[in-house]
């Protein structure tokens, strides 16, 4: 009876045991991956919904029924919420920056749009390219068809566009030499060795020579230097530039000072020569110095009072060109700056026949040119 007491009392202990170990182990031997397969499957749907406040409102109203696993459940619900938000946050930020090049592409076609607006400084290029090849088909037309040698030389003042024909073709410079020694003694006048108002006094053994000018038909004892200069000049005066000549130690001496003040290089005395880049460095030269410089002005207004109405000044640039004329037996020059409504440099150097009027021909084709034909930004 004893023993049947002990069996049945154990029997009872090891059920009860059981059931606490069953009882137990059932609410915390939750598979905790069978838990993240549910919770991911219901993340999507439902946890994004989930809040902190509503986890405290279904804590409060099942206090009796929600315990610590419950809470924990809870816990992990927020977490996901947390990582789903963070994970969104990621994502998006992934996407911004996945949709960086488009934002890019879209400032370099917004870049590409701008300079497709630019049409206006493409087309003015292709202009500007049209009309300087049509000023250089020109030029060199007119040095083909000459019956001898011609070097032309042009310079677009607006844009400093120079184009040439033979402008490395040297010429004897005949007066147009007398240009740049203008230019030398108005500047020994701007430093102050010499005045206006000095008296030069002739004379012949050295200064006297046939050809062009005034003081031939009247030669005085002595000429201001201010009448030298003009008469140099606007008469092609040969006298007047053999006297300035002596300001500079003679002929010889002053044309190998000339030579290393304009060009850097040494002068053949007995041939000086040009070519028609020479003649149209000289002009730039005095173009862009005489608005600062009123000697280099005076000089201008000299060119442009020649009494020679020929070669660069035709019936189209009469008035409109400030130029000086060359001659010595087939050398026929001459260079100027053309006051047209777009200014350029001409330089011409011919040695053949009918200089004169190939001279004047190809001034009137670039006149023309540049007035009905320059591009413009319009």
């Amino acid at each position: 009876m004893e023993k049947k007491k002990i069996g049945f009392y154990g029997s009872i202990f090891f059920i009860c045991f059981f059931l606490i170990i069953v009882f137990f182990f059932s609410t915390h031997t939750f598979d905790y991956a069978v838990e993240q397969e549910s919770q991911s499957s219901t993340s999507v749907s439902a946890l994004e919904s989930t809040t902190p406040s509503d986890i405290e409102q279904a804590i409060e109203s099942n206090q009796e029924t929600f315990d610590s696993q419950a809470i924990f459940d809870a816990s992990i619900a927020l977490g996901s919420v947390d990582s789903v938000t963070q994970d969104s946050a990621s994502a998006q930020a992934m996407i911004r920056t996945d949709i960086q090049p488009s934002i890019s592409n879209a400032s370099e076609q917004a870049l590409v749009t701008d300079e497709s607006e630019m049409p206006v400084e493409d087309s003015k290029t292709t202009a500007e390219k049209k009309f300087y090849e049509q000023v250089q088909k020109a030029i060199d037309k007119a040095s083909a068809s000459f019956d001898g040698t011609m070097a032309i030389t042009y310079v677009d003042l607006t844009t400093e566009t120079q184009l040439s024909i033979n402008d490395e073709k040297e010429f004897y410079t005949a007066s147009t030499i007398k240009v740049p020694l203008a230019m030398m003694v108005a500047d020994k006048v701007n430093e102050g060795v010499l005045k206006w108002t000095d008296k030069i006094t002739y004379k012949e053994d050295t200064d006297y020579e046939e050809g062009t000018g005034r003081i031939l038909n009247d030669i005085q004892p002595s000429y201001t230097l201010q009448t030298l200069q003009e008469y140099n000049i606007t008469y092609s005066d040969n006298i007047a530039k053999n006297m300035l000549y002596g300001l500079f130690g003679g002929n010889d001496q002053a044309k190998r000072q000339l030579y290393r003040y304009f060009f850097n290089r040494e002068a053949d005395v007995e041939d000086t020569k040009f070519t028609s880049a020479d003649g149209a460095e000289i002009l730039l030269r005095l173009y862009e110095e005489k608005e600062t410089n009123k000697e280099y002005q005076k000089i201008y207004d000299y060119m442009k009072k020649t009494v020679f109405h020929e070669r660069l000044e035709t019936s189209l640039t009469t008035g409109k060109v400030a130029h000086k004329i060359g001659s010595y037996d087939n050398d026929i020059h001459d260079i100027g700056i053309l006051e047209s409504s777009h200014p350029f440099i001409l330089s011409v150097f011919t040695n053949g026949e009918n200089g004169k009027e190939a001279i004047s021909a190809i001034t009137d084709q670039l006149w023309k040119l540049q007035e009905e034909q320059y591009p413009t930004s319009n």
